[in-house]
């Protein structure tokens, strides 16, 4: 007989077929059991369409009476009717006996779920695999818990750290495999941040570039492009703000330093400008007031791209959550070449950010190191910008 634990790692591997498709949904998978077998699977697939244990109870209907049969998901039912209905009335009419979720749902909107199929007589069981969920959901909770997006900070480094040589020569690094990698976050995450020194000399285009489509719609899904440009440096011709319908949905972070004319500009294009405080240094955007600004906007994940100053400076603000590091085999040296992380930076080793629950991940000839970064952590780092600021003043 299976654990309740095996058939919850299997919900949980069918959740990570929406990744990047349902937004700003969770992540959610759902099987049907009976007599210690599968019967029915699904996974919320498309942000709109039917939520997993509707799409599980659909694949289960034929196979066997549903009555007395376990319905595993890994987020707690929705109790509520928003585009699509209420979960729970699905379960109960199906003759679920017993379910068994993962983790609470977070929403108030949603949330209530197991309290009512307890009421209706439902047996329900909760907490099995909840910090594997937790994981898996960590963008949506973080929209709903902290009410900022989820940060993770990418770099493609040399063995020396170096993201270009001291000409500015960056292209290629790493190797195609570390690049279908990285496009395949980019599809998970609801926007890219770069800076304007980024945009300037490398004119990137930011989209998702993959072999197919993921999401089941066969539509591949491109982030939302954030310029952090603080005075308007990027040229109107660059391909994020060239007017191409791919790009127009690029969001400026800019600040007073923008001048209105070009604010205009902008705007015309079908631009959306923020205007946003500098940071402590005066010298860029305040990255804590920009992820405030994009969350309002219903943004819960960012990806950082660069460039350095960009990396750095979330970096001193202790708001990046997770790393992504592709290192590739080589040297690039040079005093003035630049590393991937600018920026005040630490003093000493104890200031330096730290990760935990590190996993490697060996692509062509590169590495991929991935790592989360504690709230200890980013509670020093925080401490340490402002130490650092005070003392360039």
């Amino acid at each position: 007989m299976h654990s309740h634990e095996h058939f919850m790692q299997h919900a949980l591997e069918l959740a990570s077929r929406g990744i990047g498709c349902t937004s700003p949904n969770p992540l959610v998978g759902s099987v049907v059991v009976r007599d210690g077998e599968i019967i029915g699977e699904g996974w919320h697939a498309v942000y709109g369409q039917a939520h997993a244990e509707v799409n599980a109870l659909r694949d289960a209907e034929g196979r066997n009476s549903l009555v007395g049969a376990t319905l595993y998901v890994t987020l707690e039912p929705c109790n509520h009717h928003g585009l699509t209905p209420p979960c729970t009335q699905a379960i109960l009419n199906a003759g679920i006996s017993q379910v068994v979720y993962a983790l609470a749902d977070p929403n108030p909107k949603a949330a209530g779920g197991a309290r009512f199929l307890e009421e209706q007589g439902i047996q329900v069981l909760r907490g099995v695999l909840e910090d594997q969920a937790s994981f898996q959901n960590r963008f949506f909770l973080s929209h709903v818990k902290r009410k900022r997006p989820y940060v993770i900070a990418k770099s493609a480094t040399s063995l020396d750290g170096r993201i270009a040589t001291h000409t500015g020569d960056s292209q290629w690094i790493t190797g195609p495999e570390s690049r279908i990698r990285a496009h395949e976050l980019r599809q998970a995450v609801d926007a890219i941040i770069v800076g304007a020194d980024t945009v300037i000399a490398d004119n990137p285009a930011l989209t998702t570039r993959l072999p197919e489509a993921i999401c089941t719609n066969d539509n591949i899904r491109h982030a939302r492009p954030v310029i952090m440009d603080s005075s308007g440096r990027v040229p109107l011709e660059t391909q994020l703000l060239n007017g191409n319908s791919a790009h127009s949905r690029t969001v400026i972070a800019a600040s007073t330093k923008m001048s209105p004319e070009h604010r205009q500009q902008l705007e015309s294009r079908g631009f959306e400008v923020l205007n946003l405080p500098d940071s402590q240094d005066g010298i860029g955007i305040d990255p804590s007031a920009l992820l405030t600004a994009l969350a309002q906007r219903g943004i819960q994940s960012v990806l950082l791209e660069g460039g350095a100053s960009v990396q750095g400076s979330f970096r001193d603000a202790g708001l990046i959550d997770e790393v992504w590091a592709f290192i590739a085999p080589m040297l690039i040296g040079g005093s003035t070449a630049p590393a991937a992380y600018a920026a005040a930076g630490s003093k000493t080793l104890g200031d330096a950010t730290r990760l935990h629950d590190i996993r490697t991940e060996t692509l062509g000839n590169d590495i991929l190191v991935k790592g989360l970064i504690t709230q200890a952590d980013q509670q020093a780092s925080i401490e340490h910008s402002k130490s650092a600021t005070d003392t360039h003043l």
